[in-house]
């Protein structure tokens, strides 16, 4: 029976799942005799959800020298959600100008946390492409500007999973004033899936890398999703560089 292969280029990666759909018919597949997907199973499947869009999104549109940062208020004001996303809003208009100013185009990704202990602070994080951030902190007197620029891997699947880690509480809680776990600036490249029906006899237990692409195997995912109870795979695959592919040979 066929199957459905679905598969993102976002920059330097490509992402593939395959599995299974009612749409092209499933007789013949046998399904796990265990399916009873707990609440905490369907939260994990929206987490890991969350993780993979906010991380295709950050993989195609940012490259190393660009940001994350961390953007707190100082220990003289704890803003409540909506002051913050006041003061926050105002920082991208100044942003939006500082860029312009430069001859660049902004280009940003952010979310909102609230501290879990202490004083309950807010602070953003945000993706951002490469400016001097001595200039960013410039236009954000309220606190201190954390920046950890990203590395040359193509690869910020790390960024995201923490992002999403710590702002899933305040998000989830409803202390944020954003309806959305993250917002991108409208200027972002959206990966588009590539969606095609394949046959059974293609289903490959062991993924193999395309030429120049190396495999994921700490992230490659084989087994019976909990939610549909048939069988699924995740794999992605990262361009070698060329300063990497010497390395990559000796190894």
């Amino acid at each position: 029976m066929p199957y459905l292969i679905e598969k993102v280029i976002a920059g330097m990666v490509i992402e593939t799942r395959k599995k299974y759909s009612a749409r092209f018919g499933i007789k013949g597949i046998p399904r796990s005799d265990n399916l009873n997907p707990t609440p905490e199973d369907v939260e994990k499947v929206n987490q890991d959800n969350a993780e993979r869009s906010l991380r295709q999104r950050i993989n195609a549109n940012f490259q190393s020298g660009d940001f994350h940062l961390v953007l707190g208020f100082d220990k003289n004001w704890n803003p409540t959600p909506q002051e913050a996303r006041q003061v926050f809003e105002k920082f991208i208009r100044h942003a939006r100008a500082l860029y312009k100013s430069e001859g660049l185009e902004l280009k940003y990704i952010f979310a909102m946390e609230r501290g879990q202990t202490g004083q309950h602070k807010i602070h953003f994080h945000m993706v951002i492409n490469y400016i001097d951030t001595r200039k960013l902190s410039s236009i954000w007197p309220w606190g201190r500007i954390k920046p950890f620029p990203l590395d040359d891997s193509g690869q910020y699947s790390k960024v995201a999973s923490y992002i999403i880690k710590r702002t899933s509480k305040t998000y989830k809680s409803g202390d944020s004033p954003y309806k959305k776990r993250w917002s991108p600036s409208r200027n972002l490249m959206i990966p588009i899936p590539d969606n095609e029906v394949v046959s059974h006899a293609r289903w490959r237990k062991e993924p193999k890398a395309i030429w120049e692409y190396y495999i994921e195997k700490d992230k490659t995912v084989s087994g019976i999703s909990k939610i549909t109870g048939y069988p699924y795979q995740f794999y992605s695959m990262v361009k070698i560089q060329p300063d990497r592919k010497k390395v990559r040979k000796r190894e």
